[in-house]
């Protein structure tokens, strides 16, 4: 079905570009290289993003972080078992990710710890990537309130999060 939805809109697209008199090829190709121009303007800050989520990682400053995050974590009535997964969120996906993965195979999917992490991360952004992406992508460098919004929103619906998962 969803295959079929696909064909229809693309047809439907194409058929609106020829009643239109547009040339929809020529203009497909255009929109390819906009996108392949953008990607390659993205890549000097997703690798430094990348680059400094490996170097946390490979430091072990996630740890202690997390330990350093404990008093926090007990105060938004989150399990200290998903402080990782709260520091990871807001830097990469994948990384989270992995992180959710064990936690569940620690301590449980429905471990209180298991449904804290799945409702945090379904629930939550990767900020960092999600600004580096968008703003690069617009060229925008100064918007001084994006990131402290964005980090502040993150803290609060983990501290809902901590409040409404039992």
């Amino acid at each position: 079905m969803a295959e079929s939805m696909v064909l229809a809109v693309a047809a439907v697209i194409l058929l609106r570009g020829v009643m239109k008199g547009v040339d929809a090829y020529g203009m497909f190709l255009k929109g390819g290289r906009q996108g392949m121009a953008s990607a390659i303007g993205l890549l000097p800050a997703l690798c430094a993003m990348m680059a400094m989520v490996a170097v946390v990682e490979a430091s072990g400053l996630g740890e202690v972080l997390s330990a350093l995050l404990a008093p926090v974590m007990k105060l938004m009535n989150l399990p200290r078992e998903a402080a990782g997964l709260f520091l990871l969120r807001p830097l990469t996906g994948s990384g989270s990710l992995s992180a959710l993965r064990q936690i569940f195979q620690q301590y449980g999917v429905d471990s209180r710890a298991g449904r804290v992490a799945s409702v945090l991360v379904s629930s939550s952004e990767t900020i960092f990537y999600t600004m580096t992406v968008y703003l690069g992508a617009t060229d925008i460098r100064k918007l001084p309130w994006a990131l402290p919004v964005s980090l502040a929103s993150y803290v609060v619906g983990a501290a809902v999060c901590g409040l409404v998962v039992r």
